[in-house]
C-alpha cells in the first residue's frame, strides 16, 4: 500500500532535481523578499535592483518565471506581486541575467491599485503591466 501522498512522490520525481532546486530557491527568495518588505524601507531594497544586462541561455527567464509562479500559486502565505518580482529579479541576477522591475498604479472602482511586474530582455517574467501607469522603473535601464 503506497499511502495517501504517493502521488506527490511521483510528481516530484517527474520534476527532477534541477526543477525542485529551482522551486526551493524561489520559495526561499520570496519569503526573504516578503520579510524584507515588512521591515526594510522599499527604497533600500530597490537600490540593489541592478541588472547585469546578460542574456538568458536555455530559457532561464521562463524557468525562473515558472518557478516563482508555481510557488506563489501554492503558498499558504500571501506571496503577491512585489515579493515575486524581487525574488525573480534576484534569481535572474544570480544567473547573470539583467531585469527591470516596474512599479505601477491604476484606479479601479474608486480605489488606487498598485502592482509590480518584472521584465528581462523584453520578456515578461513575472506579472503583467496591462492597464497600469508606470510610476517607477528599477533595474538595468531604470533609475534608482
Amino acid at each position: 500500500m503506497r499511502g495517501n501522498f504517493a502521488w506527490l512522490g511521483d510528481r516530484l520525481r517527474k520534476l527532477g532535481w534541477r526543477r525542485l532546486a529551482l522551486l526551493g530557491e524561489a520559495f526561499v527568495a520570496m519569503v526573504v523578499a516578503r520579510v524584507m518588505l515588512a521591515v526594510v524601507p522599499v527604497r533600500w531594497i530597490l537600490r540593489g535592483q541592478r541588472g547585469s544586462g546578460g542574456d538568458a541561455v536555455g530559457g532561464v527567464r521562463s524557468e525562473v518565471g515558472w518557478a516563482v509562479a508555481a510557488v506563489a500559486r501554492r503558498s499558504p502565505v500571501g506571496l503577491v506581486c512585489f515579493p515575486q518580482c524581487l525574488a525573480a529579479g534576484w534569481m535572474l541576477r544570480r544567473r547573470g541575467v539583467g531585469s527591470v522591475l516596474h512599479y505601477g498604479v491604476r484606479r479601479e472602482d474608486g480605489r488606487l491599485l498598485t502592482h509590480t511586474w518584472l521584465e528581462s530582455g523584453g520578456v515578461q517574467v513575472v506579472g503583467e503591466g496591462d492597464g497600469f501607469s508606470t510610476l517607477g522603473v528599477f533595474g538595468e535601464s531604470g533609475g534608482m
